[in-house]
């Protein structure tokens, strides 16, 4: 299948679909890569998609969780930051993907995380195969 339909209350909007991507839960991340790209690859999340949970790398090795509708708006307003305030900046954004109950999934995941939280920043101090496979193993056992 080429499209997928989608009801909105503005009418019908055609999504084209991968047909090489993978209907497994295993497959996490929707974008895993440079934040120059999010615009790129990740759309913003109609207010019916729900929204995004982010993972910022930044090069202070910790990673930031974020949840959003609008993914490419916060990694550029976080690189922003960046220049204005000394931040560390942005090495590699993962990119869920879209969940109706974003927010409680972030939470969730930060909940798994706590043992990793850097008392000195809202980072987590892991590496990002373990914060996959965290996520991973939360959102198969809650059948997401």
């Amino acid at each position: 299948m080429l499209f997928g339909l989608v009801q909105e209350s503005r009418g019908v909007i055609f999504h084209r679909m991968n047909p090489n991507k993978t209907t497994d839960q295993a497959q996490v991340w929707l974008f895993d890569g440079k934040p120059e790209y999010v615009d790129v690859k990740v759309a913003s999340a109609f207010s019916t998609e729900g929204g995004y949970i982010i993972a910022l790398e930044l090069a202070d090795g910790a990673i930031r969780l974020a949840a959003t509708r609008y993914p490419a708006k916060y990694v550029t307003a976080w690189r922003h930051n960046v220049k204005r305030y000394g931040l560390p900046d942005v090495l590699r954004v993962l990119v869920s993907r879209p969940y109706i109950r974003y927010e409680a999934v972030k939470r969730g995941l930060a909940k798994l995380l706590f043992e990793h939280r850097d008392d000195e920043s809202d980072g987590y101090r892991l590496a990002v195969d373990t914060l996959t496979e965290k996520a991973r193993t939360m959102l198969t056992d809650a059948g997401i």
